[in-house]
């Protein structure tokens, strides 16, 4: 007679859906969540958690015993092994081979990958991820709840491996349906053990974010990488940014470096000669306010420009950009402390070779 433990990880019989059937223990029933259909009835109660009021401690870990069932016991095990070499990249204990995404889990990550533009090998990576994941909570006899959520979890820890980050914001701009994802990442991370690769990522996300976006807007990595450094550093040192995320700190120093002129790497402004002047008081009376006009315009057009190929909100662009202009100050300082500081490590660094050359 069948038991609740013989569904666990099947699929409907009626609609084929995946990992949807919820057990009733105490109707004995097996239920579809999908279409709300009875897939059984009368199921035995199984036998490894029935109550007995005089069980022993021998009867609770007979089933344990390799002796007492010979031929399935040495196959679970050899399955158990095989499972594990199989997923020793994650120490899941997962054969991966075996396990079947659901439809909608397969759906959002092809779909993420397709709009935010990322390599197409993030498929394979964020699929292999999910599966481990699937397949080791219905080994545990635990249900796979918000799949897509789980899904987009995935995508971004096989996005951050490609070096091709893809922050929080950018998943909401192209799935606003997504739930908690950075909660599901921390239980991923927790139930992969992977907690050495995620401390990994994290060390090279600024420099791998910057260089994307950088990218993104056809600049060279070369020159504007040390430069947005700098002004991250900068922006970090100032108080009012402390609880300020970082991706958004990222995005300040991007944009000051195309918008502002003290921060630009060719001393003159992206806006324009005639801004640049009015910019430092040196323009006419006359022109001072069509060209503080025409500033503003054409910084809203450069956030714009940037939230439309960073796949961001546009007003939450502008949101941290306000921000940034009424600290401009406290910026500019800090800035101006990180540079001196920079320039006089490098002469010290010359004049330590110098001197060691000169002893040679």
């Amino acid at each position: 007679m069948a038991t609740s433990s013989d569904f666990i990880g099947k699929n409907c019989p009626y609609c084929g859906a995946v990992d949807s059937l919820q057990v009733d223990e105490a109707l004995g029933e097996v239920a579809c969540t999908e279409c709300a259909l009875v897939v059984a009835m009368g199921l035995e109660e199984n036998e490894l958690t029935r109550f007995n009021k005089d069980a022993t401690y021998d009867d609770v870990d007979r089933h344990r015993e390799p002796e007492n069932d010979g031929f399935n016991a040495q196959t679970s095990q050899s399955i158990a092994a095989a499972a594990l070499a199989s997923s020793a990249g994650t120490g899941s204990g997962v054969n991966v081979s075996k396990v079947t995404l659901h439809p909608a889990m397969l759906n959002c990550i092809r779909g993420l990958q397709k709009k935010s533009a990322v390599q197409e090998q993030v498929i394979g990576r964020a699929v292999d991820l999910a599966k481990h994941v699937v397949g080791g909570r219905r080994a545990r006899g635990q249900r796979v709840e918000r799949q897509n959520d789980i899904a987009a979890a995935c995508f971004m820890i096989a996005a951050e491996q490609l070096n091709h980050p893809v922050p929080l914001a950018e998943l909401r701009c192209l799935d606003a349906s997504l739930g908690d994802v950075e909660f599901r990442r921390a239980e991923i991370v927790r139930e992969l053990h992977m907690e050495e690769e995620e401390r990994r990522l994290k060390t090279c996300f600024v420099d791998n974010l910057l260089t994307t976006y950088i990218l993104k807007l056809g600049l060279q990595v070369s020159l504007y990488l040390p430069q947005c450094k700098r002004l991250l550093e900068a922006i970090q040192r100032v108080d009012t940014f402390t609880r300020m995320g970082m991706v958004d700190k990222i995005i300040m120093a991007l944009l000051l470096s195309r918008t502002s002129r003290g921060f630009q790497l060719d001393g003159k402004s992206s806006l324009g000669n005639s801004n640049s002047k009015s910019i430092n008081g040196s323009g006419s009376t006359g022109n001072s306010s069509h060209s503080s006009e025409a500033n503003a315009l054409s910084t809203e057009t450069v956030y714009a420009n940037f939230a439309a190929r960073a796949h961001l909100d546009t007003g939450k662009v502008k949101k941290v950009m306000q921000m940034a202009t009424d600290n401009l100050n406290a910026i500019v300082v800090e800035f101006n402390a990180v540079s001196t500081a920079e320039t006089n490590g490098d002469n010290n660094n010359n004049n330590n070779n110098n001197n060691n050359n000169n002893n040679n």
